[in-house]
């Protein structure tokens, strides 16, 4: 017992914002429960890390869990055409503002498996199997009531709720709106598979990332020493088009018609089922109340072209905790002391959001894939990329300028432009061959070695 309470903190899900929330409240030396709709190990999407996350483990004690794990090492990323000769590295080593340039990709069933132990390690009592159901708040706390692992009911009284359910979003379907992002409303099929040849020494383990004629894009990222993820995201109009009834057989007709990833999977075997997902970003229109915050995708997700997903998630599960552990030392938990959380978030979200929206440009494209990287403008953005949602005057000025010549490229070619085709199937620009015979090939051997 707390005194009034049960337990101080109630947690609503076992994913990583959930679990960086109750391990920093656990590490202030707070009664913690952390309530799992699932048991672990569960699949989930979003195996691709950026550099920032580095610090939010450290910030959390999990560093040292995570490194014991043995992920796949990723350095960088590698951005090219799905029916060109054309790609550009994004090599997190020349990114400013990156003090540890090295990430990890990750099967989301092993790492979330390792946060959630990690909240358990710190103090949090973990309770998996039991779905949250309703939560009751009055002015001197909140009843939780929750169906327990053997079908039953129970109740716990606590002073406050971190809802970290994902998308299912226990209290934000009550409290406020989800408002969709009307310029990032995508449809994603994936699909994991063996035997799909990648990149030697320390570019072995980074994400390849390739855009498609429909405005679409197809990543490859390795998850383990054997199993790369694959997957497609695609704009509404264009999976309509191309969708074939099951998930695989959509998968298998987007991968034909992708000739860069088709000869990369031409020798692959699928070792898992293949899933669509609903990527439709959105904002909820709040981030918190009177004794509770929104963490990860309960309040926000962005398309997940730039793998911010876990870094948004455990970014604002950490500052939740931060936030709610000064409103119980001071007995305030209002909706007024969370504002700056609130402000926080959605900062970051649009930060992070100019760039996901950017990339859908035909311009933006022309001149992030350009070789030129004239003011260190390449690098701004490339700092972005890594997680960098701080960055300095310096680096916000270079990204201002970079927009600015996006805007120009659009009515005056300042880089060569390879998206200058219009699709029949979208009405969008697509990317056309460059036909430039000093681009990187994508394809080097006849055995579809890179």
């Amino acid at each position: 017992m707390t005194g009034r309470w049960d337990f101080d903190v109630a947690v609503v899900g076992g994913g990583p914002g959930g679990s960086a929330a109750a391990a920093a409240l656990a590490r202030r030396g707070h009664a913690v429960v952390q309530i799992e709709k699932t048991t672990f190990p569960r699949f989930h999407i979003g195996e691709s890390q950026l550099p920032w996350l580095n610090g939010v483990l450290a910030e959390i004690g999990a560093t040292e869990a995570v490194a014991a794990a043995g992920f796949v090492q990723k350095w960088g990323a590698a951005f090219g055409a799905g029916d060109a000769d054309i790609e550009r590295y994004a090599d997190f080593a020349r990114a400013p503002e990156v003090p540890e340039p090295q990430t990890v990709q990750v099967p989301r069933e092993r790492f979330d498996q390792v946060l959630l132990d990690h909240a358990a390690a710190c103090g949090a009592t973990v309770k998996q199997h039991c779905q949250a159901r309703r939560a009751k708040f009055d002015p001197d706390g909140v009843d939780l009531t929750y169906e327990t692992a053997d079908g039953g009911e129970a109740t716990l009284r606590v002073g406050a709720v971190v809802d970290a359910s994902g998308r299912y979003g226990f209290l934000a379907r009550t409290f406020g709106q989800r408002n969709s992002d009307p310029e990032l409303r995508n449809i994603a099929v994936h699909r994991q598979y063996e035997n799909v040849p990648r990149r030697d020494g320390r570019r072995a383990g980074d994400i390849r990332i390739f855009t498609r004629a429909d405005g679409g894009w197809f990543w490859l990222i390795p998850i383990s020493d054997r199993v790369m993820s694959v997957g497609v995201v695609l704009p509404q109009t264009a999976y309509r088009a191309v969708a074939a009834g099951r998930p695989e057989d959509t998968l298998d007709a987007v991968t034909r018609a992708t000739p860069n990833v088709a000869a990369l999977l031409a020798n692959a075997n699928a070792v898992s089922e293949a899933r669509f997902e609903a990527d439709y970003s959105y904002l909820h229109s709040l981030q918190a109340g009177d004794r509770f915050v929104l963490v990860g995708d309960a309040g926000a997700f962005l398309d997940p072209i730039f793998s911010t997903g876990v870094l948004l998630a455990m970014q604002s599960g950490v500052e939740a905790a931060a936030a709610i552990s000064a409103g119980l030392r001071d007995g305030d938990l209002s909706a007024r002391r969370f504002r700056a959380f609130e402000r926080q978030v959605v900062r970051r979200y649009r930060h992070f959001r100019r760039l996901v929206v950017g990339f859908y440009d035909p311009a933006f494209r022309d001149l992030f894939l350009s070789p030129s990287s004239r003011l260190g403008l390449f690098e701004a953005v490339l700092s972005t990329l890594a997680g960098n949602w701080r960055p300095s005057w310096s680096i916000r000025l270079r990204l201002w300028l970079f927009f600015w010549l996006v805007r120009i490229q659009r009515h005056v070619a300042l880089a060569p432009r390879h998206l200058e085709a219009t699709s029949a199937a979208t009405g969008r620009p697509f990317l056309e061959p460059a036909g430039d015979p000093s681009s990187p090939r994508l394809a080097e051997t006849g055995d579809g070695r890179t």
